[in-house]
């Protein structure tokens, strides 16, 4: 199993969080609504335990890389465009 640093986690760049957030919406983009949903999330939880970290963990962790001190941080409300404009 590889070795999850919960530190270097915590740590992320929201830059390279959500350029590997892209990459992952880019893929599903060609499955339905409730096919993208499920897939996402079947990865996050099997990632996880992959990890050996609590999905609520992560889950906690990724929301506070998201919210910034002033909102959404910038590189999130450009996912959140794609979002719009691109899927689903």
């Amino acid at each position: 199993m590889p070795q999850l640093n919960r530190d270097v986690m915590n740590m992320a760049a929201p830059r390279d969080v959500a350029m590997a957030s892209m990459t992952v919406l880019d893929r599903l983009q060609d499955f339905r609504p409730e096919i993208q949903i499920m897939g996402a999330a079947a990865v996050f939880l099997e990632l996880a335990t992959h990890l050996g970290i609590p999905a609520q963990e992560a889950f906690t962790a990724t929301k506070n890389l998201i919210n910034g001190d002033d909102g959404k941080r910038p590189e999130f409300r450009a996912i959140t465009a794609y979002l719009q404009g691109e899927i689903a």
